[in-house]
């Protein structure tokens, strides 16, 4: 069965725009308690800087405390960290506002599971199939507490997971905080490290989350590290659960440089658990090819981390990831976490003594392209248009070039997603603008 309100990250829309209004999101909490089966004691909120975040959690938050449900809101933090939190403190559900990288008029929910998961799709159309029933109120209601989170608590559980201790003396770091959830938390937290931070957009207003900003602009990354004469650039998203690398001379590390980074350095230490590496689709050929090279066997799964942590759990794998940023660690409770990832190849140039360039150009990148389609028809016609696949089949089985074409619809925004890479770029360019008529033609019809 497909779902209907869930997509790969959540429930995501527009504010104030169904399905992100209160009378939808009070049956969310009714939902979600008939999911635990009534069981449900205590639950954590976090939330982002968006403006629509306080109406969504007052929603939320008056369901749960009619059905006697304890709510503890801990403010403006990361979804890793509401992730930590929910399992360190025993929180039975924990629940994350955040419409990730989007722009700040969308808003979204993220439910984790008492160990700071993400709940299955199993988890999630169990949910759905409850949304529509009438609950009856509790006799005792619940309590409401806002706490401010032990960052310590936090901090020690990082360091636990990096390879060796990390002083960042006499490291010059910039910093793109999204003006999202880590505005107020990031900066200093590397301050205490030693590192000399230069703070860029960790002035959140409610509406300036992600604009010009984060990860989602790797032009600014690149134009401010090399400007600024930093070591290292990092650009979070608005919920800070992945990060963008610049090396000293702008040159930006994606999702898959850095897992690759990382990879290659635990395969070194006889580190990497079942000497394997699990991605999605959209992760290049040539970081395929690399790892192939090195003898590290890579499992590809769909687009969405929740589908990297599902294959890592299969296969007993450390160490999965996506090319969009998200890196994922089985020791960090399966949950892509921007600075655990930071520290982490921080670490990693640490121990070696070298610059963050001298890790970022460890395989060749096949020509690649991802381009987005807003559309005014369904994707789903798209997808399935018989010309438009027959023109895709053709493409990829050209026995000249080594092609992979991806076309599917977002799984958090409205939005097709076009991927393609080649070993030739004039091939690319070629394929590119034919599908991109094809397209544009279908969706006009």
């Amino acid at each position: 069965m497909k779902k209907k309100y869930f997509g790969t990250d959540g429930i995501r829309g527009i504010a104030n725009e169904y399905p992100i209004i209160p009378s939808f999101l009070k049956k969310l909490a009714y939902a979600s308690f008939e999911y635990k089966k009534k069981k449900l004691k205590k639950i954590i909120i976090g939330k982002d800087t968006r403006i629509s975040c306080s109406m969504i959690e007052e929603a939320l938050v008056d369901a749960f405390l009619i059905l006697g449900v304890d709510c503890t809101s801990i403010g403006v933090v990361s979804t890793p960290i509401l992730a930590f939190s929910t399992k360190k403190y025993k929180y039975d559900l924990g629940i994350m506002i955040s419409a990730s990288h989007n722009e700040y008029k969308d808003n979204g929910i993220k439910i984790f599971n008492n160990y700071g998961e993400k709940l299955s799709d199993k988890d999630e159309l169990l949910i759905e199939k409850f949304l529509d029933i009438n609950i009856n109120k509790s006799k005792k209601k619940g309590t409401f507490v806002e706490k401010k989170i032990e960052i310590d608590d936090y901090g020690s559980f990082l360091f636990n997971n990096l390879p060796n201790k990390l002083n960042l003396k006499n490291k010059k770091i910039f910093m793109d905080c999204a003006n999202g959830s880590l505005s107020n938390i990031a900066p200093n937290f590397f301050k205490d490290l030693g590192a000399n931070i230069i703070e860029y957009a960790s002035n959140p207003n409610g509406t300036n989350i992600n604009k010009n900003c984060g990860a989602m602009y790797p032009e600014n990354l690149s134009k401010l590290t090399k400007s600024n004469d930093a070591d290292v650039g990092l650009a979070f998203d608005g919920d800070a659960d992945r990060v963008l690398v610049s090396d000293e001379n702008g040159k930006i590390l994606n999702g898959d440089d850095i897992l690759l980074s990382i990879a290659n350095y635990l395969n070194s230490c006889k580190l990497l658990k079942g000497n394997c590496v699990v991605s999605t689709v959209m992760s290049n050929l040539g970081f395929r090819d690399y790892l192939k090279n090195i003898g590290v066997k890579l499992y590809l799964t769909s687009v969405g981390d929740r589908y990297v942590i599902e294959k890592m759990k299969e296969i007993c794998a450390s160490l999965g990831g996506e090319q969009s940023g998200h890196i994922i660690f089985s020791k960090n409770g399966f949950s892509g976490d921007g600075i655990l990832t930071a520290l982490f190849l921080l670490c990693i140039i640490k121990e070696k003594g070298c610059k963050m360039s001298e890790i970022s150009n460890q395989f060749k990148k096949t020509p690649q392209k991802l381009i987005n389609f807003k559309l005014k028809n369904k994707a789903e016609k798209i997808i399935e248009d018989k010309m438009l696949q027959k023109r895709i089949t053709k493409f990829k089985e050209n026995d000249e070039f080594i092609t992979d074409i991806l076309l599917r619809k977002s799984g958090t925004e409205n939005l097709l997603r076009f991927m393609v890479q080649c070993n030739n770029q004039d091939q690319l360019d070629l394929i590119i603008n034919d599908v991109k008529k094809i397209i544009e033609n279908i969706d006009d019809y």
